[in-house]
């Protein structure tokens, strides 16, 4: 086997048999063996047999890899939503602005066509979970493959706004049990979460399956990723935009 054949192989099999995997002999040289490997693992699992990804993980930092991944559609869930028993190897939060399109993107997209096609604003939650052993360490190339550690969404209620907010001045408060675990204010790495939405939407073309209207993105994590005990209440909240919660 080839090195995507490889890394498919062993993250089918850690979906199939419920362990995670070593990557260990494991490599991969670029972001394109990345996307084929999220690509031969979505067709495996059957994801998008029925329909192409209609939501999407889009993450990255300045000077850094901007990231993205396919969610499949029983991937997405509405706040209050209980993770059940053994779905995750492990739970990992990450609070962010979800958003909705009301137009189609292709790839000459820029910021102020992306902000023009928005329809709804959501407080969102992304699941992460990884099929690694200590994947969240792992090789950038590795974690993209895998999802870029993706398990899932939770969508708040949505709201529509009478003009772009101000960002830098967007708070956050991520809460277990009550208790704040995280908050911020302005701390999208980006600032603008929509700053990378015209790359996704030129990478989504590139794949054969451009964002359409209708499509939700996941805009990237203004709370860092937490790692969270089995059992608890997890509520992000976001000034202005409400907020959302997850049972563990």
């Amino acid at each position: 086997m080839n090195a995507v054949e490889q890394v498919a192989a062993r993250l089918l099999r850690a979906r199939r048999d419920g362990q995670r995997q070593s990557t260990e002999g494991l490599r991969l040289d670029s972001e394109a063996q990345a996307y084929e490997v999220q690509a031969r693992v979505a067709a495996a699992m059957g994801w998008f047999a029925r329909a192409p990804a209609r939501a999407w993980k889009l993450g990255g930092a300045p000077g850094g890899l901007v990231s993205a991944a396919g969610v499949p559609a029983d991937a997405v869930h509405t706040s209050g939503w209980q993770i059940p028993p053994g779905h995750c190897h492990c739970v990992g939060i990450e609070g962010e602005v979800f958003a909705r399109l009301s137009r189609d993107l292709d790839e000459h997209t820029d910021l102020a066509s992306a902000y023009a096609a928005i329809d709804t604003w959501m407080c969102g939650i992304e699941l992460c979970d990884t099929r690694w052993v200590d994947g969240d360490r792992a090789d950038p190339l590795l974690r993209l493959a895998d999802q870029q550690l993706n398990r899932g969404l939770i969508v708040g209620e949505a709201v529509s706004l009478a003009s772009r907010p101000h960002w830098f001045a967007q708070t956050v408060q991520l809460t277990v049990d009550g208790e704040s675990v995280a908050s911020g204010i302005g701390s999208h790495p980006f600032t603008d979460p929509l700053s990378s939405l015209p790359w996704l939407a030129r990478h989504a073309a590139a794949s054969g399956n451009p964002l359409r209207a209708g499509d939700l993105i996941a805009t990237g994590s203004w709370t860092g990723i937490h790692w969270v005990p089995v059992g608890a209440r997890v509520e992000v909240v976001f000034a202005g935009l409400g907020a959302v919660q997850v049972l563990t």
